[in-house]
């Protein structure tokens, strides 16, 4: 394995000597040689999709042992940024390897490995996840060849290899998001809230459209944030941040979300291209695996001892929270509510005490249904008697998470920071459970009444009696 690593090695070393003079049939003949080198002697090679025909880029495709596939792109001189770069940058992709990946995961494959004889890029076309790169031909000997050999790849090595952590692709994302808060900050002459909150629309932007609750004008939307990326990437980008801004409109005309509701401070802002545009621009090159829950969370992991540990804060029980709940009847219901405190819970007990409430709403609809179908019954259906009985349904029953959000549920903050983080994860969490349940949405429900600034002295008996319990730093992010 070594000594095939070091003819990789003196092969690239040798096509780089010889570039000036080289040929398109060369470079194919280079390939071969490189694959044959790693045990593939017969690669298979296919006519290029539409990213890697405007690259001029070489495509093979390798099939390893069951459902294993490498495709594989030789590309010339200056396609590919230095890996070191990016990384610096807190993003996952060159435009060259986004185009390509891209061409790869519509085709269904696995891997993707590319290469210009010098810089090269292994991704999971599944997941989007950079799995390993090289800034040179040693590298690529020392971390690529082991596992890229054919018999390697058929016991496989590539499904083995160790993904990225969250914690550290929490810290990527932070540190991207950080840099553009303050540049959008410092140069367009506005706080840092009004700044994070383009970054906060962004990241529900790219959560929403990956996932299908926007029945109504999804297709439309998304097909105008796609148009945003491409003219900002193309080399003519102008009006592009115009763009941005009257898509953020149409997000709150037309759903209602709380975070695209109109701030003119951040739409002058956002109107300027010489910020949208490499904003934008480096934003699609970053990889799915940084827009979990969990991974944005994990970003806000900083900061002041109290904050830190809020993101760490496991939902403990609460025995009087959960007796009052297990009280609730189909007649009291629809003025139960519950509130929390974040500064004594944290952030992840949104998620678990929504979820209590909505699911004490599902089961009492089980339970009025049962109750009504246990009334007796006409032969003949009739119309008002069904009228008569569903008037008595609780409202809590209809609509169940908006109904949590404007009523059952609560949450107080005492600083700008925990109200964007609580109403981004809530945003993120929504959705979730809309997609989870299938149901269609026409807008979303206000935060209005859920996210609460928290009174100077706040009653213990609002929140019932709360304890906390910390996550150890060493578990959390755990893969």
């Amino acid at each position: 394995m070594k000594e095939a690593g070091v003819e990789i090695t003196r092969l690239c070393e040798s096509w780089w000597s010889r570039l000036a003079d080289s040929s398109r049939a060369e470079q194919q003949r280079y390939a071969e040689n490189f694959l044959r080198l790693l045990g593939w002697e017969q690669p298979i090679p296919f006519s290029p999709r539409e990213g890697a025909a405007s690259l001029g880029a070489l495509p093979f495709l390798l099939r390893g042992g069951g459902q294993t596939t490498v495709t594989v792109f030789f590309v010339s001189p200056g396609t590919l940024d230095p890996p070191a770069t990016l990384l610096d940058r807190g993003i996952d992709f060159c435009p060259a390897t986004r185009a390509l990946v891209d061409d790869v995961a519509q085709a269904k494959l696995s891997f993707v490995l590319i290469t210009d004889f010098y810089r090269s890029f292994l991704y999971d076309a599944r997941t989007d996840d950079l799995l390993l790169h090289a800034n040179d031909p040693r590298t690529f000997q020392e971390e690529f060849v082991p596992v890229l050999k054919r018999l390697q790849v058929e016991r496989g090595a590539l499904e083995e290899l160790r993904r990225q952590p969250r914690s550290v692709v929490a810290r990527q994302l932070r540190e991207w998001s950080e840099h553009w808060i303050k540049e959008i900050a410092l140069r367009c002459r506005v706080g840092e809230d009004t700044a994070s909150l383009a970054i906060d629309r962004l990241l529900v932007i790219r959560y929403l459209f990956d996932r299908d609750i926007l029945r109504r004008t999804k297709w439309r939307l998304q097909q105008r944030f796609t148009f945003v990326l491409q003219h900002a990437a193309s080399d003519m980008p102008e009006h592009s941040g115009r763009e941005l801004v009257h898509l953020f409109h149409d997000m709150w005309f037309d759903w209602h979300m709380d975070v695209f509701e109109g701030t003119p401070e951040l739409d002058r802002a956002m109107v300027d291209d010489a910020i949208a545009v490499p904003l934008l621009r480096e934003f699609a090159l970053m990889g799915r695996s940084k827009f979990s829950i969990a991974t944005i969370l994990e970003s806000f992991n900083h900061g002041e001892p109290a904050e830190k540990m809020r993101v760490r804060m496991v939902p403990d029980s609460n025995e009087e929270r959960d007796h009052y709940l297990s009280r609730q009847t189909i007649e009291s219901i629809d003025a139960a509510r519950i509130e929390l405190d974040l500064i004594e819970e944290g952030y992840r007990a949104i998620f678990h005490w929504f979820d209590k409430v909505t699911g004490l709403y599902e089961r009492l609809e089980a339970a009025f249904a049962h109750r009504t179908r246990r009334q007796p019954q006409q032969e003949d259906f009739d119309l008002f008697a069904w009228s008569e009985q569903d008037k008595h349904r609780p409202n809590a029953c209809s609509d169940k998470v908006t109904y949590a959000c404007e009523h059952g549920f609560g949450a107080y903050y005492n600083s700008p920071r925990q109200y964007r983080i609580a109403r981004l994860l809530l945003t993120l969490h929504l959705i979730d459970l809309y997609t989870q349940t299938r149901q269609a949405v026409n807008t979303f429900p206000s935060f209005k009444t859920i996210l609460m600034k928290r009174p100077m002295v706040l009653s213990p008996e609002r929140v019932m009696n709360v304890r906390r319990t910390v996550e150890p730093v060493s578990d959390y992010g755990a893969e």
